[in-house]
């Protein structure tokens, strides 16, 4: 009895391993967008850039950057009294922070985050079959904010790691400040070329 109560057993686990391996339980993402097929049309052109200025409006990339670049510096004075803020604030007034205090970790996520924004236009838009002055103006709008992140970034912390693609090595060496503020100035001079002007 015991050993036909094994046998069923086997055999029902061997049977759901063979199933299990079947195609049919490999999807496709549903409702989210892989890199594997955004952006390859003119209208997903649009979506990605417009996605590269979501970082603006992102809560962190507003208030992690003001401790470091405005209160520490003489552009700012923290305020109030002298208890307000003192654990999240203060720390940067009297430069007595760490690394892990405040909002820089999600500050630093958030441009990181955009720059992979701007990255997915640099590399897939000019591959996409469509208006070349438009592409152009795509592909300059997201460098130009892959400029101001790495501005921001090179400001608050010197030498960062240069990101310049969607894909890349998970041990990237940190690149010289002065690396860095050539790729802003070659990511400006960029849009500067192929932007228009407002009034235009």
């Amino acid at each position: 009895m015991k050993i036909k109560i094994y046998s069923t057993i086997l055999l029902f686990t061997l049977t759901l391993v063979f199933v299990a391996c079947e195609d049919f339980l490999e999807k496709d993402p549903q409702g989210t967008t892989t890199q594997a097929s955004f952006p390859t049309t003119a209208a997903d052109a649009l979506l990605a850039t417009n996605a590269t200025y979501s970082t603006l409006r992102n809560w962190s990339y507003h208030s992690g950057g003001f401790p470091i670049l405005d209160i520490m510096s003489d552009d700012a004075y923290k305020g109030s009294s002298p208890g307000d803020g003192a654990s999240t604030v203060g720390v940067f007034d009297n430069f007595t922070h760490s690394a892990d205090i405040g909002s820089l970790d999600s500050w630093w996520n958030s441009l990181y985050e955009g720059i992979k924004r701007t990255n997915v236009v640099i590399e897939y838009v000019p591959g996409i079959s469509m208006n070349t002055d438009l592409k152009n103006r795509y592909i300059a709008e997201a460098r130009f904010l892959r400029g101001l992140y790495y501005f921001d970034l090179v400001r608050a912390f010197g030498g960062v790691q240069m990101v310049l693609t969607t894909s890349p090595s998970l041990n990237l060496p940190r690149s010289s400040k002065e690396e860095i503020y050539a790729l802003v100035e070659e990511d400006l001079l960029f849009a500067v070329e192929n932007l228009e002007e407002k009034s235009a």
